[in-house]
């Protein structure tokens, strides 16, 4: 099965496109659904659009129960994501960072002692074979890594300490 990046609008998306025995039928991946699409009538106009009949998914594949990363819409890179909004107090700002999720530490972003900001990548945490960038949810200074590169973590291990400025 090939694999497309097509753009709706302003998102972007995978999908992917197998060309099946006949030469007017495909199948295609999109959105968690496998369609199986057949061309009926081939002609010009100014849209430049053949028009499709649309068979459901065939029932010996099952359709995806969940929608993997590659489906989903992807965002434009730009800075970090949006963190919720910052505590009130300084008492509830967090004193540490714990895994959100097993894995293995494959990369640690800064050294103890480095002033940190909101947002800040500290650690890449690879985990079912993606590599999820870990964040700081807040402005600090690293007072100690806890972790080591190539080091597994289960949910909840500590990771990070922070410290007072």
């Amino acid at each position: 099965m090939k694999r497309y990046t097509i753009a709706i609008d302003d998102k972007t998306y995978i999908i992917g496109l197998e060309k099946l025995a006949d030469e007017r039928q495909y199948r295609v991946l999109a959105g968690g659904k496998v369609y199986d699409l057949k061309i009926v009538e081939e002609e010009e106009t100014d849209a430049s659009i053949p028009a499709v009949e649309i068979i459901e998914a065939r029932k010996e594949k099952p359709a995806l129960v969940h929608k993997p990363a590659e489906l989903l819409p992807r965002t434009p890179k730009s800075g970090p994501p949006d963190l919720p909004g910052s505590p009130e107090t300084e008492e509830e700002l967090p004193a540490e960072l714990r895994a959100p999720m097993p894995g293995v530490i494959i990369e640690i972003s800064v050294p103890p002692g480095a002033q940190v900001t909101r947002g800040d990548q500290l650690f890449v945490l690879e985990a079912m074979k993606m590599k999820n960038p870990i964040r700081s949810p807040r402005d600090g200074v690293v007072d100690k890594i806890h972790v080591r590169e190539g080091q597994s973590v289960n949910f909840d291990d500590l990771l990070l300490s922070y410290r007072e400025r």
